[in-house]
């Protein structure tokens, strides 16, 4: 008390004194200021946070899938209008029947199920068996410096990638584990310069031997704040497939560019 006195005193006689770094006293006859630097430091981040790290797919007793939940297993059936010429079905198309919902729940493996019960197997009560999974992935970048100035008139940014490992009980060459492919609904969508493919397939031997898969690269921007990506993985069954037990390691990245 006496010291905050001795200061006033000392204030109102024109003296100084000395102030602590953390004070500042300015006095005038009309006017007075005081003025405060603030320093922020914003490190650049890049960051993934995943909803689930597990699916098990046993076709010994394959899920029944649901419309409600957007998970489990589907019929392909044989009358499925869009097989090609060859008999084969692009996963794109199969995917498209599974978000109009067109396909038919179903928990056997191989796909066959007797709908009406009339004691016969039709066209559309056999077929293909394709089994969703699904999650969220948050992505975080902000990572990002302009370089417009430069020639190339570009500027760096962020890109998301999809990384498949396998671990098959056969050579690679000589096993098919079907179909897997996977789908990003990102939300919202990055403004900016995009390369965006929202639809990927993995086939055996194409694209599982863990080199990056492009998914989603904005140039001239960022994925600003925490942005989910709703993705869809799926596998198919057609009877191609060999039996065995495949351990898939996906490894979703985030990368400035």
């Amino acid at each position: 008390m006496r010291t905050g006195f001795f200061a006033l005193l000392l204030v109102a006689l024109g003296l100084g004194y000395a102030q602590t770094p953390a004070e500042v006293v300015n006095v005038g006859d009309n006017e007075a200021s005081a003025t405060e630097n603030i320093e922020v430091t914003v490190p650049p981040r890049v960051a993934l946070h995943i909803t689930e790290t597990q699916w098990d797919l046993d076709l010994n007793s394959p899920p029944l899938g649901s419309y409600e939940t957007g998970e489990g297993c589907f019929l392909v059936p044989k009358d499925f209008g869009d097989y090609n010429d060859d008999g084969t079905v692009d996963s794109k198309d199969v995917f498209d029947a599974y978000q109009n919902g067109d396909l038919q729940p179903i928990d056997t493996y191989p796909a066959i199920y007797d709908f009406d019960n009339d004691g016969r197997i039709g066209g559309n009560e056999k077929g293909t068996l394709v089994c969703i999974n699904k999650k969220i992935v948050q992505k975080f970048c902000n990572n990002w410096v302009s370089t417009a100035g430069q020639e190339d008139g570009n500027s760096t940014g962020c890109e998301f990638d999809l990384k498949v490992n396998i671990q098959s009980p056969y050579p690679l060459g000589d096993a098919s584990y079907g179909r897997l492919f996977f789908h990003d609904r990102p939300e919202p969508l990055p403004q900016g310069d995009l390369t965006f493919t929202p639809f990927l397939e993995v086939t055996p031997g194409n694209g599982d031997d863990g080199s990056p898969i492009e998914w989603l690269k904005i140039r001239g921007g960022r994925f600003a704040g925490w942005l989910d990506d709703y993705i869809t993985e799926g596998f198919w069954f057609d009877g191609t497939e060999t039996a065995g037990t495949y351990v898939f390691t996906i490894t979703f990245r985030i990368d400035p560019i």
